[in-house]
Protein backbone atom coordinates (compact mmCIF):
# COMPACT_ATOMS: atom_id res chain seq x y z
CA UNK A 1 0.00 0.00 0.00
CA UNK A 2 0.79 3.37 -0.78
CA UNK A 3 0.63 6.26 1.73
CA UNK A 4 0.08 9.50 0.28
CA UNK A 5 1.69 12.28 2.36
CA UNK A 6 -0.59 14.58 4.08
CA UNK A 7 1.17 17.78 4.01
CA UNK A 8 -0.21 19.16 0.42
CA UNK A 9 -4.03 18.53 2.39
CA UNK A 10 -2.35 20.67 5.50
CA UNK A 11 -0.84 22.72 3.08
CA UNK A 12 -3.95 23.93 1.56
CA UNK A 13 -6.26 23.93 4.82
CA UNK A 14 -3.54 26.63 5.81
CA UNK A 15 -3.82 28.61 2.50
CA UNK A 16 -7.65 28.43 2.29
CA UNK A 17 -7.52 29.88 6.07
CA UNK A 18 -5.57 32.97 4.90
CA UNK A 19 -7.60 33.70 1.41
CA UNK A 20 -11.06 33.30 3.77
CA UNK A 21 -9.24 35.74 6.41
CA UNK A 22 -8.27 38.34 3.24
CA UNK A 23 -11.86 37.89 2.32
CA UNK A 24 -13.37 38.85 5.06
CA UNK A 25 -11.27 41.62 5.77
CA UNK A 26 -11.76 43.08 1.62
CA UNK A 27 -15.46 43.10 2.73
CA UNK A 28 -15.05 45.24 5.30
CA UNK A 29 -14.53 49.10 5.27
CA UNK A 30 -14.19 51.70 8.05
CA UNK A 31 -15.47 54.89 7.31
CA UNK A 32 -16.42 58.09 9.44
CA UNK A 33 -19.35 60.58 9.49
CA UNK A 34 -20.36 63.24 11.00
CA UNK A 35 -22.46 63.66 13.69
CA UNK A 36 -23.91 65.50 17.05
CA UNK A 37 -23.89 64.62 20.74
CA UNK A 38 -26.15 66.58 23.07
CA UNK A 39 -25.86 69.76 20.61
CA UNK A 40 -22.14 69.55 19.54
CA UNK A 41 -20.13 68.17 17.10
CA UNK A 42 -18.86 64.95 16.93
CA UNK A 43 -17.68 62.11 14.75
CA UNK A 44 -18.01 58.81 14.41
CA UNK A 45 -15.97 55.55 13.41
CA UNK A 46 -17.90 52.81 11.39
CA UNK A 47 -16.75 49.15 10.43
CA UNK A 48 -19.28 48.23 7.50
CA UNK A 49 -22.33 48.98 9.44
CA UNK A 50 -21.37 48.85 13.09
CA UNK A 51 -20.29 51.98 14.83
CA UNK A 52 -17.42 51.03 16.83
CA UNK A 53 -16.10 54.54 18.19
CA UNK A 54 -17.41 57.92 18.65
CA UNK A 55 -15.14 60.94 18.75
CA UNK A 56 -16.01 64.25 21.16
CA UNK A 57 -13.59 66.79 21.45
CA UNK A 58 -10.96 68.45 18.78
CA UNK A 59 -7.70 68.01 18.98
CA UNK A 60 -5.56 71.10 17.63
CA UNK A 61 -6.90 72.29 14.19
CA UNK A 62 -8.80 68.69 13.58
CA UNK A 63 -12.75 68.80 14.61
CA UNK A 64 -14.14 65.12 15.75
CA UNK A 65 -15.49 64.50 12.18
CA UNK A 66 -11.69 64.94 10.66
CA UNK A 67 -10.23 62.91 13.54
CA UNK A 68 -12.60 60.25 12.98
CA UNK A 69 -11.77 60.31 9.35
CA UNK A 70 -7.75 59.80 9.85
CA UNK A 71 -8.83 56.72 12.37
CA UNK A 72 -10.82 55.40 9.72
CA UNK A 73 -7.61 55.56 7.52
CA UNK A 74 -5.46 54.14 9.59
CA UNK A 75 -7.88 51.03 10.70
CA UNK A 76 -8.09 50.51 6.51
CA UNK A 77 -4.31 50.43 6.43
CA UNK A 78 -4.33 48.22 9.38
CA UNK A 79 -6.98 45.88 7.48
CA UNK A 80 -4.88 45.97 4.34
CA UNK A 81 -1.50 44.70 6.35
CA UNK A 82 -3.35 41.94 7.17
CA UNK A 83 -4.40 42.98 10.92
CA UNK A 84 -4.83 39.75 13.77
CA UNK A 85 -6.86 39.44 16.87
CA UNK A 86 -3.58 39.35 18.76
CA UNK A 87 -2.08 42.54 17.25
CA UNK A 88 -5.01 44.60 18.75
CA UNK A 89 -4.06 46.41 21.99
CA UNK A 90 -4.60 49.38 24.11
CA UNK A 91 -1.50 50.54 25.65
CA UNK A 92 -0.08 53.96 27.28
CA UNK A 93 1.42 56.59 25.71
CA UNK A 94 3.07 59.82 26.70
CA UNK A 95 0.22 61.63 28.57
CA UNK A 96 -2.65 59.31 27.81
CA UNK A 97 -3.24 55.85 26.17
CA UNK A 98 -3.69 54.54 22.69
CA UNK A 99 -5.17 51.84 21.00
CA UNK A 100 -2.69 50.21 18.43
CA UNK A 101 -3.00 47.65 15.50
CA UNK A 102 0.81 46.08 16.30
CA UNK A 103 3.12 49.18 16.29
CA UNK A 104 0.24 51.25 14.87
CA UNK A 105 -1.37 53.41 15.96
CA UNK A 106 -5.04 54.01 15.26
CA UNK A 107 -6.27 56.28 18.34
CA UNK A 108 -4.64 58.20 20.96
CA UNK A 109 -7.00 58.95 24.13
CA UNK A 110 -6.14 62.11 26.40
CA UNK A 111 -8.44 63.43 29.31
CA UNK A 112 -10.58 66.40 27.59
CA UNK A 113 -12.11 62.89 25.28
CA UNK A 114 -12.03 60.90 28.57
CA UNK A 115 -13.77 63.70 30.33
CA UNK A 116 -16.04 64.40 27.49
CA UNK A 117 -17.14 60.55 28.05
CA UNK A 118 -17.60 60.66 31.37
CA UNK A 119 -14.24 57.74 31.54
CA UNK A 120 -10.68 57.76 32.41
CA UNK A 121 -8.59 57.36 29.27
CA UNK A 122 -7.31 53.63 30.35
CA UNK A 123 -11.22 52.60 30.14
CA UNK A 124 -12.22 54.10 27.32
CA UNK A 125 -9.19 53.09 24.82
CA UNK A 126 -10.04 49.59 25.94
CA UNK A 127 -13.64 49.93 25.33
CA UNK A 128 -12.48 50.98 22.11
CA UNK A 129 -10.25 48.56 21.61
CA UNK A 130 -12.61 45.96 22.05
CA UNK A 131 -15.45 47.87 20.33
CA UNK A 132 -13.24 46.99 17.55
CA UNK A 133 -12.32 43.62 18.52
CA UNK A 134 -15.98 42.18 18.37
CA UNK A 135 -16.49 43.49 15.14
CA UNK A 136 -13.57 42.11 12.73
CA UNK A 137 -12.59 39.21 15.02
CA UNK A 138 -15.97 37.79 16.86
CA UNK A 139 -15.24 35.00 19.48
CA UNK A 140 -11.70 35.43 19.11
CA UNK A 141 -9.70 36.36 22.13
CA UNK A 142 -7.74 39.89 22.34
CA UNK A 143 -4.58 40.59 24.56
CA UNK A 144 -5.46 41.84 28.11
CA UNK A 145 -4.77 45.31 28.59
CA UNK A 146 -1.48 46.66 29.85
CA UNK A 147 -2.60 47.69 33.97
CA UNK A 148 -1.74 51.54 34.16
CA UNK A 149 1.20 52.56 36.02
CA UNK A 150 -0.49 54.67 38.46
CA UNK A 151 -4.71 54.76 37.64
CA UNK A 152 -5.58 58.50 38.42
CA UNK A 153 -9.23 60.32 38.26
CA UNK A 154 -9.22 62.48 34.80
CA UNK A 155 -8.33 66.51 35.50
CA UNK A 156 -10.27 68.96 33.98
CA UNK A 157 -8.42 69.78 30.66
CA UNK A 158 -5.98 72.68 30.64
CA UNK A 159 -5.34 74.61 27.20
CA UNK A 160 -2.26 72.68 26.28
CA UNK A 161 -4.42 69.68 26.46
CA UNK A 162 -6.33 70.65 23.42
CA UNK A 163 -3.22 70.15 21.21
CA UNK A 164 -2.01 66.32 21.91
CA UNK A 165 1.61 65.44 22.03
CA UNK A 166 2.99 63.51 18.81
CA UNK A 167 0.76 60.75 17.40
CA UNK A 168 -2.68 62.44 17.05
CA UNK A 169 -1.71 65.27 15.14
CA UNK A 170 1.08 63.61 12.79
CA UNK A 171 0.34 63.41 9.13
CA UNK A 172 0.00 59.78 8.96
CA UNK A 173 -1.20 58.87 4.95
CA UNK A 174 -0.40 62.33 3.46
CA UNK A 175 -1.75 62.77 -0.09
CA UNK A 176 -1.43 66.21 -2.44
CA UNK A 177 -3.18 66.72 -5.73
CA UNK A 178 -4.70 69.13 -7.87
CA UNK A 179 -8.12 70.74 -7.72
CA UNK A 180 -9.95 74.12 -9.49
CA UNK A 181 -9.23 77.51 -7.48
CA UNK A 182 -11.41 80.39 -8.49
CA UNK A 183 -11.56 83.90 -7.48
CA UNK A 184 -13.64 86.89 -7.70
CA UNK A 185 -12.07 90.50 -7.20
CA UNK A 186 -13.35 93.82 -8.26
CA UNK A 187 -11.24 93.51 -11.32
CA UNK A 188 -13.01 90.27 -12.74
CA UNK A 189 -13.01 86.52 -12.34
CA UNK A 190 -10.64 84.10 -12.32
CA UNK A 191 -10.40 80.05 -12.66
CA UNK A 192 -7.29 78.32 -12.28
CA UNK A 193 -5.96 75.29 -10.42
CA UNK A 194 -3.91 74.45 -7.04
CA UNK A 195 -2.41 72.06 -5.08
CA UNK A 196 -3.03 70.84 -2.04
CA UNK A 197 -1.16 68.34 0.63
CA UNK A 198 -2.00 66.83 4.08
CA UNK A 199 -3.67 64.21 5.16
CA UNK A 200 -5.01 61.69 2.71
CA UNK A 201 -8.82 61.74 4.60
CA UNK A 202 -9.07 66.15 4.25
CA UNK A 203 -7.60 66.00 0.88
CA UNK A 204 -10.01 63.50 -0.58
CA UNK A 205 -12.62 66.00 0.80
CA UNK A 206 -11.60 69.14 -1.00
CA UNK A 207 -13.29 69.94 -4.54
CA UNK A 208 -11.63 73.47 -4.89
CA UNK A 209 -9.64 76.62 -3.64
CA UNK A 210 -11.49 79.31 -2.78
CA UNK A 211 -8.79 82.79 -3.48
CA UNK A 212 -9.89 85.75 -1.49
CA UNK A 213 -8.01 88.74 -2.46
CA UNK A 214 -8.43 91.84 -0.76
CA UNK A 215 -6.83 95.07 -1.18
CA UNK A 216 -5.41 97.20 2.31
CA UNK A 217 -5.77 100.84 2.67
CA UNK A 218 -4.17 101.15 -1.22
CA UNK A 219 -1.01 100.16 -0.26
CA UNK A 220 -1.03 96.22 -0.58
CA UNK A 221 -2.87 93.45 -1.13
CA UNK A 222 -3.59 90.51 1.19
CA UNK A 223 -4.06 87.10 -0.68
CA UNK A 224 -6.64 83.77 1.00
CA UNK A 225 -6.82 80.53 0.23
CA UNK A 226 -9.14 78.17 1.29
CA UNK A 227 -9.84 74.61 0.85
CA UNK A 228 -13.36 73.83 0.71
CA UNK A 229 -15.64 70.79 0.24
CA UNK A 230 -18.12 72.62 -2.22
CA UNK A 231 -16.84 74.87 -5.13
CA UNK A 232 -18.96 78.21 -4.60
CA UNK A 233 -17.82 81.48 -3.99
CA UNK A 234 -20.82 82.53 -1.25
CA UNK A 235 -20.50 79.29 0.49
CA UNK A 236 -17.18 77.89 1.56
CA UNK A 237 -17.20 74.84 3.89
CA UNK A 238 -13.41 75.01 4.84
CA UNK A 239 -11.47 71.73 5.15
CA UNK A 240 -9.21 71.78 8.09
CA UNK A 241 -5.48 70.69 7.74
CA UNK A 242 -5.09 71.27 4.17
CA UNK A 243 -2.08 73.17 2.76
CA UNK A 244 -2.08 75.00 -0.67
CA UNK A 245 1.25 74.64 -2.30
CA UNK A 246 0.99 76.12 -6.13
CA UNK A 247 -1.26 78.06 -7.64
CA UNK A 248 -2.00 79.17 -11.10
CA UNK A 249 -5.07 81.08 -12.93
CA UNK A 250 -6.43 83.02 -16.12
CA UNK A 251 -8.84 85.62 -16.58
CA UNK A 252 -12.27 84.90 -17.37
CA UNK A 253 -13.82 88.15 -17.81
CA UNK A 254 -13.11 91.59 -17.39
CA UNK A 255 -15.10 94.26 -15.14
Amino acid sequence: MVRRSRVPLVMAVALLAVLLAAAAFSAVTATSRASERNGRPAGEVLIGDNLVMVLLTSAGIYSPSDRAGIVAERLNDAMSAGLQAEQLSARSLPGGEGVYAGERLIVSVYGPEANAHGSTPAALADSWRDSIGRVLFPGEALPEPEPPAAEQPAETPGPAESAPPSGELDWTGTAQKWVPIFSLETEGAYLGAAQIAGPTAQVNKVKGVAELRLNFQNIGRIYAYVPTATISITKLDRVQGVSVWATGDIRLAKF
